[in-house]
């Protein structure tokens, strides 16, 4: 088992927050100490110092990029915190195809799930989407996923889960956007025709977007890793990604209060670029 001084963690915490604006606070230490231990194991190394001459080596960017998946990597499943799908398909979903009909909109949306981690949150928009196929029938419709970390984009992609990931579906909702793949411990694979419908790729949350504007954002579960000046930048960030009118989706104990916030509050999870003013 590997040791972590203090000082040995102020370097590692400096660095990462560098390249990817997390703040791994002081009580983190114990987490750090054993996700580099993980890592330190997957390269059979044992010194912490090396391995930190390693990661800051500019030719080694592979490594350092090792180093933010082990660290950022968190698990989730799908239809966590069903409330906000719940508002996602019962009101965002329908307020859009009531305005599509009227010709109050075009019919097309972009959805972007800004930390989506392995996938599941993606897929589960995309799951509550079909749900709607009938009524969103020639809408054009785009749904982007991205995380920092190249792992789980990777198991993103590959579409796979364990059979806990997927334990918030019923047997019908499993049957439908699933095939299982059998084995010691079976997994299940997205069906490709849904699979087919995301569009994964990498991004640091502290850049720009440099795509379309957004009319939905989920970003939830990450924030909490932003220390204020982190968090502020990501925000605005994300404000400038949205189209007026669009929403903003954030985890149940991500407050964004206090901060220089050009989004409306709408509730506790939700909040929503101010709308274009009719003259």
């Amino acid at each position: 088992m590997i040791t972590l001084t203090e000082e040995q963690f102020k370097r590692f915490q400096a660095l990462i927050y560098k390249h990817s604006g997390i703040r791994l606070d002081d009580r983190k230490q114990t987490l750090l100490r054993s996700r580099l231990q993980r890592r330190l194991r997957q390269i059979d190394m044992d010194d912490v110092d090396q391995y930190y001459r390693i990661v800051t080596t500019p030719n080694r960017r592979d490594e350092l990029q090792a180093l933010i998946d082990v660290v950022t990597t968190n698990e989730t499943s799908f239809f966590r915190t069903e409330s906000h799908f719940q508002w996602f398909s019962d009101s965002f979903l329908m307020d859009a195809i009531r305005d599509g009909k009227k010709g109050l909109r075009q019919k097309s949306l972009r959805l972007w799930s800004a930390a989506c981690s392995v996938g599941a949150e993606p897929y589960t928009l995309l799951f509550c989407m079909h749900e709607k196929r009938a009524v969103l029938d020639g809408w054009n419709i785009e749904i982007l996923a991205s995380d920092l970390s190249t792992d789980t984009l990777a198991t993103a992609q590959s579409g796979r889960f364990k059979k806990r990931l997927i334990d918030g579906l019923d047997d019908k909702q499993t049957k439908r956007f699933f095939r299982e793949i059998e084995g010691f411990q079976p997994e299940y694979e997205v069906r490709p025709e849904f699979a087919e419908k995301i569009d994964f790729f990498q991004h640091n949350l502290m850049d720009r977007l440099r795509k379309p504007p957004m009319d939905c954002i989920f970003l939830r579960n990450v924030l909490i890793y932003f220390d204020d000046v982190s968090k502020q930048k990501v925000i605005a960030n994300i404000a400038e990604t949205l189209v007026p009118g669009g929403y903003l989706v954030i985890g149940p104990s991500e407050g964004i209060y206090g901060l220089d916030n050009p989004l409306t509050k709408i509730s506790t999870f939700l909040y929503q670029k101010p709308p274009i003013e009719k003259t």
